[in-house]
């Protein structure tokens, strides 16, 4: 089993939903079964999901970034190994961990950008020599019982999929869906409305929605798609501040720096924060409203 070595950070604490404080060096893993055979586990940054197929067959979707090997928590709670993972998208919170598994499934695109670590894990060496099998519409990833087809569905980044669990009726949406005040759109409102018809015809092939940040409605798809066709139709939305990136952080009483456990870290956002709060609005109701600006409306627009 891989371990990366974390000791570095020891001088940075994470403080969970519960205020628990746990050096960043440090192995954290928490779990909850949230259908048969599937669990969704914190560490560090988003979720990620453990699923368990037939005769110990086991996925995992997104590796996630926390110390520690993610690979051998998944064995204890399964009492079998898991070899293989899937990555909703490149982002670094999303596939630190890829090299402990024998082979991990990708977009295409996310292969080049994958793993690739963000400025708050200096001086913490990731391998990116694991094995990569690429991923496509349609394609099905092998699990027992319970195979998982492919839907590419790209705006919060270039490489984004999603993940249909026809078994479990389950939508693993990546981070893709799941904000609390509603869907930050990257691309056009119109490209956002066709990615939204691409999943309608599956709506009903699934009975719960489950993403990075959390859990989503289950109406989700409909729901977005809905507000983006008002926009489309002439609607507009209310002016809206998007929140800048924003990382929390606090000093405790022995100057060790504390950060949230499932919030960015410092340093790790944009190096240059554009305030586009002008052209920004919000359409809908959270979490299925979309956040858009409103020169980029129509495909065609930059």
């Amino acid at each position: 089993m891989k371990y990366y070595d974390f000791s570095c950070k020891s001088n940075i604490l994470l403080e969970d939903a519960q205020g628990f404080r746990v050096p960043m060096s440090e192995p954290y893993y928490r779990s909850v079964e949230i259908a048969p055979g599937t669990w969704q586990i914190l560490s560090d940054g988003d979720f990620s999901y453990l699923l368990r197929g037939e005769d110990g067959d086991a996925l995992l979707i997104d590796t996630g970034y926390g110390a520690g090997n993610i690979r051998e928590y998944c064995a204890k709670l399964l009492g079998h190994d898991v070899t293989c993972a899937v990555n909703t998208h490149h982002h670094f919170d999303h596939t630190a961990l890829n090299g402990q598994f024998d082979l991990v499934y990708m977009a295409e695109e996310s292969v080049d950008l994958a793993a690739i670590p963000y400025p708050s894990f200096e001086g913490v060496e990731f391998p990116r020599d694991y094995r990569v099998q690429t991923v496509s519409d349609g394609d099905v990833i092998p699990l027992k019982g319970r195979d998982l087809i492919v839907y590419k569905i790209h705006d919060h980044a270039v490489g984004s999929i999603v993940l249909l669990d026809r078994r479990a009726r389950i939508l693993f949406g990546g981070d893709e869906f799941g904000m609390a005040f509603g869907k930050p759109i990257n691309g056009t409102v119109a490209h956002w409305a066709a990615l939204m018809e691409k999943l309608m015809p599956l709506r009903g092939d699934y009975d719960a929605v489950w993403c990075g940040p959390g859990k989503a409605d289950a109406d989700i798809v409909e729901k977005l798609l809905k507000n983006c066709r008002d926009v489309l139709g002439g609607a507009e939305g209310e002016p809206y501040a998007r929140p800048p990136f924003h990382a929390w952080e606090e000093t405790d009483d022995q100057g060790r720096r504390v950060w949230k456990r499932q919030l960015p870290h410092p340093g790790d956002g944009p190096k240059k924060w554009v305030d586009d709060s002008a052209w920004t609005r919000r359409y809908g109701e959270p979490p299925a409203a979309i956040v858009y600006d409103i020169r980029r409306i129509f495909d065609g627009q930059t």
